[in-house]
């Protein structure tokens, strides 16, 4: 785009991407005017099955490429006063919303019900409390003085108008956290309700609620009162469209999903040329082919999309089978990871398909393994079972898994969509639980930790990370029991472990020579080396600062883990000495 007068430079459209407010004020009125143009709530919990809790839903691209970015929240109001007169008068009150999602998974919530729970075992002192009741009943006091004295706290509303919702809402019984559910009573009860109605494996996923607009004109409101009206409102609004969510069920292929969007294709056929036939010959030709492309992509992307949900559900079902829970979090995480393209989707379903296929036949001798060293002989037949049910259970889960990515990647290139992604990787907290500020490099390395899937060691906790240079897709990975180096494959696009080498394997500690970081390990098959070769694995890095930065990474963790030693040590030592006495 370009000016041409009254001098000739470039012109770019620009818009506020944050918050904008504007506020006027005079003798008699008062104006606000804000803006919020995105919002969005990332849900940065490990194995989330909704990566992402709200967000606005973008428009369609034909919308999108005509018009500029309209803000997510609009809100204005007018007020007017009156000397003569207590009552507050408000002239014009507009709030508009535009398109939203609402994503919730069961992990989600109890993690919010526990931050808002109350504490186990505090200390209840007296004098303490009494000083706690007394401000809070000051509190209180206050805004009742205050609304006593402006008068009845009635006002006059000219002109009131909330826009219609339109909500996108999505709901998952899969939990992120096992055990969250059994600590939290408030969503154990709930969950408890939810299996007694047969509702365990079943998702509802992009179910739409259309609500109504509220408005009021030329009326007396209290603030109190006002509230509930909008409330009951919206209230009765939901509830008379609560059949949506037996129709959006995961398990049923979300046929309101499938209704809907075969419903707007239509629309978009006979809509998009019309409005290109007022404009043009040659926008009629383009509105027509974008109607074309919106019906197809409608009908196939809708059918892939159902057939995508009932065989995504019957793949949770047959990991709730096997009763391995890191093997259904594995599962959980690894579906709900998005792809970027069709290609991504096969890659996807084809690794579910192998590690189905792989951990169905090893767990037949790992499960009872593990099994005894949990909890013994009893462990040991649970483990027997798991392998059992696991060998059949994995592969046939692999192969469903498999089709609903492939549904899911053929739903997606149907229909072209634009996925919304996390705005960014979640925050490192290190071990001393201190929050500091946010770094970018240290999340990126964090959540390339927690996507390799590696098992991690007892207290292990990510330390630092750089690219390793020898590889074009390979990062060495520093944590504080352990380095090792991970590659992603160029087939299937995941992630495995090169080499790696724990500390207490380390024959002499680690050097470096300008770029070069030399590590010596016992174990010569851990680095991958020949065997003739010596146990050193020297990676070339790609310049003299890194190296250094991954030396003293090492020698911090070394150092600290010493200390962890010998504290646990002398409580031992300690406690040993006060049985005695």
């Amino acid at each position: 785009m370009k000016m041409r007068q009254p001098q000739s430079c470039p012109v770019r459209r620009n818009f506020l991407s944050g918050i904008q407010v504007e506020f006027k004020q005079s003798l008699h009125q008062r104006s606000l005017r804000a803006q919020l143009h995105w919002l969005q709530v990332d849900n940065q919990l490990p194995g989330a099955v909704f990566p992402i809790v709200f967000h606005p839903v973008p428009p369609p691209k034909s919308i999108a490429l005509d018009s500029e970015p309209k803000p997510f929240m609009d809100m204005s109001v007018i007020m007017r006063f009156n000397q003569h007169s207590s009552v507050m008068q408000f002239k014009y009150f507009m709030a508009l919303v535009q398109e939203m999602a609402v994503k919730i998974d069961q992990g989600f919530l109890d993690a919010v019900a526990a931050l808002f729970a109350p504490a186990a075992n505090l200390q209840n002192d007296g004098q303490k409390s009494g000083l706690i009741e007394g401000d809070l009943k000051r509190l209180q006091a206050e805004p009742t003085d205050a609304s006593l004295a402006d008068g009845s706290g009635i006002s006059f509303f000219e002109f009131f108008h909330i826009s219609p919702i339109k909500l996108h809402l999505s709901l998952s019984l899969g939990s992120s956290d096992g055990d969250s559910a059994q600590q939290n009573p408030i969503t154990q009860s709930l969950n408890l309700v939810l299996k007694s109605i047969g509702a365990t494996l079943t998702n509802v996923d992009d179910i739409i609620f259309k609500l109504a607009f509220f408005e009021v004109k030329y009326q007396f409101y209290s603030k109190e009162k006002l509230m509930w009206a909008v409330g009951r409102h919206y209230t009765e609004e939901f509830l008379k469209q609560m059949y949506v969510l037996v129709l959006g069920l995961d398990v049923l292929g979300n046929p309101f999903g499938l209704i809907r969007g075969l419903s707007e294709g239509v629309e978009a056929f006979f809509y998009e040329p019309f409005q290109g036939a007022v404009q043009g010959p040659e926008e009629f030709a383009e509105g027509f082919a974008i109607g074309v492309r919106s019906l197809l992509g409608s009908t196939v992307g809708g059918a892939a999309g159902m057939f995508s949900k009932i065989t995504g559900s019957m793949g949770k079902g047959l990991a709730v089978i096997t009763m391995d829970k890191e093997f259904q979090q594995e599962r959980r995480e690894e579906m709900n990871r998005p792809t970027r393209d069709f290609k991504g989707s096969l890659a996807k379903g084809g690794k579910g398909l192998l590690k189905g296929v792989v951990g169905g036949v090893t767990g037949i001798v790992t499960k009872p393994v593990e099994g005894a060293k949990k909890e013994g002989a009893a462990g040991f037949f649970k483990g027997i079972g798991k392998g059992l049910v696991g060998v059949v259970a994995r592969p046939t889960g692999g192969i469903v898994d498999m089709a609903s990515s492939t549904f899911q990647g053929i739903q997606r290139a149907a229909e072209a969509t634009e996925e919304v992604t996390k705005l960014r990787p979640v925050r490192l907290i290190k071990e001393d639980g201190v929050i500091r500020p946010y770094d970018a490099t240290e999340s990126q390395g964090f959540d390339l930790y927690q996507r390799t899937g590696i098992k991690p060691l007892e207290g292990e906790a990510f330390r630092t990370h750089c690219p390793n240079p020898a590889h074009r897709k390979s990062n060495i990975i520093v944590t504080n029991r352990r380095v090792f180096c991970v590659k992603e494959m160029d087939l299937l696009g995941h992630l495995i472990t090169d080499w790696e080498c724990l500390f207490e394997n380390f024959h002499r500690p680690p050097a470096v020579s300008g770029s070069e970081l030399k590590i010596y390990c016992k174990e010569i098959h851990k680095l991958k080396l020949p065997k003739n070769q010596e146990p050193v694995r020297t990676l070339q890095l790609k310049d003299p600062q890194i190296a250094q930065k991954l030396h003293e990474a090492i020698w911090d963790a070394q150092d600290a883990q010493k200390q962890h030693h010998m504290v646990r040590q002398k409580s031992q030592r300690f406690l040993r000495l006060s049985k005695k006495q």
